[in-house]
């Protein structure tokens, strides 16, 4: 005879959609023996309930998805304080036990399977991520920024970084890119003795990972060796503050800021400028072109423009993800170490030509259009992608891509 199978327990989703629907019975039952409530303000008015908890009763009584609704579920307190006022209205104690019953399973839910309501919403909402997940991943990280900018002393509005990228005119089976970057509206916060505003290198995917490009040729973006021409003096705020460049292993560039002033200075804008010769065409090699950026500075909104020459990359599938636990060596990181963040990330083609503005920096198209001068492309025809991202959480990696369909 075969044994039966051991009954499995709902899964969490399911246990919490039929604890929420036990819930919302006998509250939407109170509800009714209330009688002429058709908003939470006539809740609010006939048992002098404050404006939140009113609309919570009414959200979650009137919901039609129980879990979409489930952090609006007031505390033990708060439906004690409903079920009383509801009592002396006289709403018999047959509806408002079930209620209190009910919450009480609700609350035993909570505690097994996340033990608090922080952590219960974030599982449930993070089901479906809809708009209202969403909203709340923005939430918290802008709360990271404001944590960070403490912890760190540091701060910019704008974290930029944009890419031109060409094929090789002396050989077509090789790429040449620009690089320029920085930020905008920086703020010292306490004294710092050297903040990294800018940092580059190349890298190539290998089978058994990730790898820098050790034959890549590198310039300023001027096609010269001097580390002054990095700097893209004419759009930093101060032509005197204090930077400097340094080229570290394995084919880095670091772009500092050093001894800033404290608060919003003359020094608040800074960017820089790379440009690469001899990159191998991706299309059936590596497969993808991407920008890949650690973010290690507490930034409000980070911003990368993709200038894409007619013809590289026509067909290809644009996509961006933010990551967590990158590895900072040569080689990828082991399975299950490296995990793609369930952020919103909007990589959008912006049309032909120079881009338009940043709010946040009013002088970028001036800034492209002089890079571009100088180093010969003529972007007029140049498709131009931008992904831009608010409050990017501190200590991810965002990366924004062109993977070739037949790679």
């Amino acid at each position: 005879m075969k044994a039966a199978s051991p009954k499995k327990s709902p899964d969490f989703l399911s246990e919490s959609a039929q604890i929420l629907e036990r819930l919302q019975q006998p509250l939407a039952g109170v509800m009714r023996a209330l009688g002429g409530i058709k908003k939470s303000g006539d809740l609010e008015r006939m048992l002098g309930l404050d404006r939140t908890l009113a609309w919570q009763l009414v959200k979650v009584a009137e919901s039609t998805d129980p879990l979409e609704n489930a952090a609006n579920v007031p505390s033990r307190v708060s439906i004690e304080r409903f079920v009383q006022g509801a009592q002396s209205l006289g709403v018999s104690s047959d509806l408002t036990t079930p209620l209190l019953a009910a919450h009480e399973q609700f609350e035993s839910l909570v505690a097994r399977h996340a033990g608090d309501r922080v952590c219960f919403n974030t599982m449930v909402s993070a089901a479906g991520k809809g708009e209202q997940w969403h909203a709340k991943e923005l939430q918290h990280r802008r709360n990271v920024f404001r944590g960070m900018s403490h912890m760190l002393g540091v701060q910019a509005g704008l974290l930029l970084r944009s890419s031109f990228v060409r094929r090789l005119a002396s050989d077509p089976d090789k790429v040449e890119a620009i690089c320029i970057g920085g930020v905008s509206n920086l703020r010292l916060l306490r004294e710092t003795e050297r903040i990294n505003i800018y940092q580059s290198r190349v890298f190539r995917q290998l089978e058994d990972g990730v790898s820098y490009h050790s034959n890549i040729e590198r310039t300023n973006v001027y096609g010269n060796e001097e580390i002054d021409g990095y700097r893209l003096s004419d759009f930093c705020t101060s032509r005197d503050a204090q930077c400097e460049m340094i080229h570290g292993e394995s084919g880095w560039i670091y772009g500092n800021l050093l001894n800033g002033a404290i608060g919003a200075t003359g020094e608040s804008s800074h960017y820089f400028g790379t440009r690469y010769y001899n990159i191998p065409h991706p299309a059936g090699r590596e497969g993808q072109f991407a920008t890949r950026l650690h973010i290690d500075l507490p930034v409000k909104v980070y911003i990368a423009d993709e200038f894409i020459e007619p013809g590289f990359a026509d067909d290809w599938i644009a996509q961006a993800s933010a990551m967590v636990g990158s590895s900072a060596s040569d080689r990828a990181a082991p399975p299950g170490i490296e995990r793609t963040l369930p952020c919103r990330m909007d990589f959008e083609c912006l049309g032909q030509g120079p881009p338009p503005a940043i709010k946040e920096f009013p002088d970028y198209p001036e800034m492209v259009r002089h890079v571009a001068d100088h180093s010969g492309f003529d972007l007029s025809d140049y498709q131009c992608w931008r992904l831009r991202v608010e409050y990017p959480l501190y200590g991810s990696t965002i990366m924004s891509e062109f993977v070739e369909p037949r790679s």
